[in-house]
């Protein structure tokens, strides 16, 4: 038999000491604390403000009613105060300071009517300290409703994260199968069939993945990392087709820091050689571009371009599409992940013929997280 859960003890600092437990740091505030109060918080807290000030002028005395307006006018405004600084940090000193301030206005009738009647006083400190119960129990329930939203928050976006790494390791699971086992393909028809070529081949596949697999368990990697992993991949279809595969890359160097998805690249050089070179007979070419231009929101966006000289897609007209296939399907997930919606991939026929892959995506390098600006010609 397993043991129950043990039930969570009673708090006894609460009773002297009250207010949230859970400490939350500047980090933990900015992720999840930084929204300000809704308006149904707002109407909640200026209605029953208005209900019980209403409540206090209608059962006091009218002669008292000019000095109890004055006292029920400071805690009104002691209490929006503290409500709203309760909900940007709801820590325990805080709490307890606004309690105290409460009491101090609680006591103000003793100091401004010491020579008064008797009972006009008395009617003063009954008014007062009901305002000052309702006042802390109200920062009470403020603060706790608040670091209860906060924690919370905190919970969804962890999980989040949690997702999001899972994903993003599926993604990479997926991947990296997907190339080995197309080269070993190709490596074990020509060992089988004795070519000669199998042992140059065999080089250029090792020295591809000792280069490349590493780059598949981070995040993100530069163009640059990418591009080596893409010459690595075409000295191996080199090896394969000869001199009938040709290739030109252009690329500038000052992007090699720009930040891509693992393996974005070298999915769309292999699409292109897998539906546009290998089919077409007789002498091929790819070729690799890449640049920046303008972004709708004035910042600036990177281009990626992948294009081949093969038979194209096969939809009529050669609009725009969004892909088939599970490597370019992954690759538009991994661009939607790492640059949300601002990031797209699309083919598109050729007039010259072949089909083009285009990449848009925001300027980020490894160095900063800043749009990533055009130099100057």
């Amino acid at each position: 038999m397993t043991r129950a859960a043990a039930r969570p003890g009673i708090d006894w600092s609460q009773l002297w000491y009250p207010g949230p437990t859970r400490v939350f740091s500047a980090e933990e505030l900015a992720r999840a604390g930084g929204d300000r109060p809704g308006l149904t918080f707002l109407l909640l807290l200026a209605v029953n403000i208005v209900m019980f000030c209403f409540a206090m002028l209608v059962a006091t005395p009218a002669h008292l009613v000019p000095r109890l307006v004055l006292l029920l006018l400071g805690f009104a405004l002691l209490g929006v105060a503290g409500c709203v600084a309760l909900w940007r940090r709801p820590a325990r000193p805080r709490l307890n300071l606004l309690m105290f301030g409460a009491m101090g206005f609680f006591l103000l009738p003793l100091f401004g009517m010491s020579g008064g009647p008797v009972a006009d006083r008395n009617t003063l400190l009954l008014c007062t300290g009901l305002a000052t119960v309702a006042l802390t129990l109200g920062f009470w329930f403020t603060a706790l409703f608040r670091a209860h939203q906060i924690a919370a928050r905190l919970r969804e976006l962890a999980e989040r994260e949690r997702t999001q790494a899972a994903l993003a390791q599926l993604l990479h699971a997926q991947i990296q199968p997907h190339f080995l086992f197309n080269s070993l393909a190709s490596l074990q028809h020509w060992v089988e069939s004795g070519d000669q070529r199998a042992a140059p081949l065999l080089r250029s596949l090792t020295s591809y993945l000792r280069a490349t697999l590493p780059l598949f368990n981070r995040e993100r990697l530069s163009l640059g990392e990418e591009l080596e992993a893409v010459r690595h991949y075409l000295d191996v279809m080199r090896g394969r087709l000869g001199t009938r595969l040709t290739v030109a890359i252009d690329v500038p160097p000052a992007l090699g820091g720009q930040l891509l998805p693992p393996a974005l690249l070298l999915t769309l050089v292999e699409n292109a050689i897998e539906h546009g070179v290998a089919p077409k007979l007789g002498a091929a070419h790819l070729s690799l571009r890449a640049g920046w231009e303008a972004g709708g929101t004035g910042t600036s966006m990177v281009w990626l371009e992948v294009a081949d000289d093969g038979p194209g897609l096969p939809e009529p007209g050669g609009l725009p599409v969004a892909g088939r296939g599970v490597g370019l399907a992954n690759a538009r997930a991994r661009l939607r992940q790492g640059f949300g919606p601002r990031a797209s991939l699309l083919l598109q026929n050729r007039d010259e013929g072949g089909c083009v892959a285009r990449v848009r995506l925001p300027a980020l390098t490894s160095h900063h997280e800043s749009s990533h600006e055009e130099p100057s010609a």
